[in-house]
């Protein structure tokens, strides 16, 4: 080749060089693009007036749990989004936590003025452009009548018809019999839309308790979230739906942020990052929860899809997002995906990231659903890390009927929903303690896998355990615990074993009349929990409760009231 030649052909590489992302994706214009910035120098924030950029309570959750605002918090700097904006671009989104721009591209000009710039560290493709569609509200719609509160008696909600299995599964019947329903938590919930939420009876108390915070379409697609997708619809049912002795979610009283994060027209990277918008977001309003529903694993162009190696937390953009958001003191559910049965089999993204709760599904029998995605993750943590009912399990569409349906989409709300009545029930303690009590009290604790993870969890266990020390002392001190002491009609029994045995559990009166005795109990290593009813007709007064562990034998005192 002459010399010539070979320098006009090395311009052209260079052109289709910077007219591409690292993928080598050929581009058509307009598209969106991620920017990716040097630093934060030179900013006028400064991590010492949090107040500047940080709500009240979102400075308030990071001191609950010591995390110390650093220089993620800083938003990006303001003369670096005026340089952008001057290179002609259109800013969409913005992102602390990774110093990136979500910007609209319109030609390749303005893509190399990118390439060239020295603020810029790296540009993602994100997608292609597509025309907002711009919804058309139909006549006849009308928003439910908001003059007074719901009036229902959340100690009978345990027992609604076609979700009592579901939450007694979890043990979270105990707590919602005592009168809590997650009261002043808030949750952000992340998904495809929520198509007539705002219409549906099921959903009325959300507005006329004034428990719907605010609703936010991360997307471009025109259109407002009630008009947009209804998996959502069904997503948020499992927490918040409410049908008179039919149908109850896991927080009826929790307070609700709707954020569509999802693009239902394409598959392409940039729900990721809507993904990580949204969770910026939810972090600067102060919430408590976050509950994603949606996971990742392939896309329109398979130039982008995911492989099972970078299962490890650190390499997607919305696991990166995922994990960032939990390291500011959120609690993160995350769905781990439906692929059990299929060729990917593993948890997808953002399932990967450490320190969330991913969520798997499981039967009305406790039997693993066969969709259930397995874990572990790329760098062998222990993924799913607790399930939940998530096959055949009532929900509430678009329509606003009650139905079934299954997914691991449908498992995670279930158990964000329990952490949020949990919460209530210890409001003093942080999304990390909240995780862990979550976790021990699961029926796998001691004996994680990969399908089940730590297992189903205990609602009631766990409220136990985040009001004391008891794992230490019962580990110690070979104790047992008598929960509620004073007690009703009927208590529980804590304590642990140290490998599979069998336990005997007696009642006696003052006198030392045995009333009642279980033996040979099988127990399996860790943690136990048993349950003795039916005590009605017990007279007020002092008891003991005696239980041994091969040759010890150990006794409590407890009290009838």
């Amino acid at each position: 080749m002459a010399k010539n030649n070979t320098y006009a052909f090395v311009f052209f590489l260079l052109l289709v060089f910077l007219t591409t992302n690292i993928s080598g994706y050929a581009q058509e214009f307009p598209s969106w693009y991620l920017v990716s910035l040097k630093d934060k120098k030179n900013s006028p924030y400064s991590i010492s007036t949090p107040s500047d950029f940080l709500s009240p309570k979102a400075i308030e959750r990071r001191q609950k749990a010591n995390i110390a605002i650093d220089s993620t918090d800083l938003p990006i700097n303001p003369n670096y989004v005026d340089s952008l904006v001057n290179y002609g671009l259109q800013i969409f989104h913005k992102s602390n936590w990774l110093n990136a721009a979500l910007v609209y591209v319109e030609d390749a000009g303005k893509l190399n003025l990118l390439n060239s710039s020295t603020i810029v560290d790296s540009i993602a493709f994100m997608a292609p452009y597509d025309t907002p569609k711009i919804t058309l509200v139909k006549k006849g719609n009308k928003v439910i009548k908001r003059t007074k509160a719901i009036n229902y008696n959340i100690e009978n909600i345990a027992e609604f018809s076609d979700t009592e299995a579901r939450i007694a599964m979890i043990e979270l019947d105990p707590l919602m019999n005592m009168g809590y329903g997650g009261k002043g938590i808030e949750i952000a919930v992340f998904d495809n839309g929520f198509s007539n939420v705002d219409i549906i009876p099921a959903f009325a108390h959300l507005y006329q308790n004034n428990q719907l915070l605010g609703t936010r379409n991360f997307t471009n697609d025109g259109k407002k979230v009630y008009k947009s997708g209804s998996h959502g619809t069904s997503v948020l049912s499992t927490m918040a739906g409410y049908v008179e002795n039919d149908f109850a979610g896991s927080a009826i009283e929790a307070n609700y942020y709707l954020f569509q994060t999802e693009d239902n027209r394409s598959e392409y990277p940039i729900e990721e990052a809507n993904w990580l918008f949204a969770a910026e977001y939810a972090d600067s309003l102060g919430v408590d929860i976050i509950t994603s529903s949606l996971v990742y694993t392939a896309f329109d162009s398979s130039m982008f899809n995911h492989t099972h190696i970078q299962l490890n937390g650190k390499t997607a953009i919305v696991s990166r997002a995922a994990v960032f958001a939990a390291k500011k003191g959120i609690l993160v559910f995350q769905s781990a995906g439906n692929e059990g049965n299929k060729s990917w089999q593993k948890i997808c993204f953002p399932s990967d990231a450490s320190d969330i709760i991913t969520v798997g599904a499981v039967d009305e029998n406790q039997i693993l659903a066969d969709f259930s995605s397995h874990g572990y993750s790329a760098d062998g943590r222990i993924k799913p890390d607790i399930c939940a009912m998530g096959k055949n399990t009532a929900l509430i569409n678009a329509q606003g009927k009650i139905f079934e349906s299954s997914g691991t989409s449908f498992s995670t709300p279930l158990l964000a929903g329990a952490a949020a009545t949990l919460m209530q029930t210890s409001p003093n303690s942080n999304a990390i303690e909240i995780r862990e009590a979550i976790l021990q009290s699961a029926k796998q604790y001691e004996s994680p896998d990969s399908l089940l993870g730590y297992g189903i969890p205990d609602f009631y266990l766990a409220s136990i355990l985040l009001q004391m020390d008891t794992i230490s002392q019962l580990e110690e001190n070979k104790e047992f615990w008598v929960i509620p002491n004073p007690f009703n009609n009927q208590f529980r029994i804590l304590f642990s074993t140290s490998d599979s045995e069998q336990v005997d559990i007696s009642l006696y009166d003052i006198s030392g009349k045995l009333l009642w005795m279980k033996e040979y109990i099988e127990t399996s290593p860790g943690k136990n929990f048993y349950q003795i009813d039916h005590l009605q007709e017990l007279a007020q007064g002092l008891y003991f409760v005696n239980i041994q562990v091969g040759e010890k034998r150990y006794s409590k005192k407890i009290i009838k009231q």
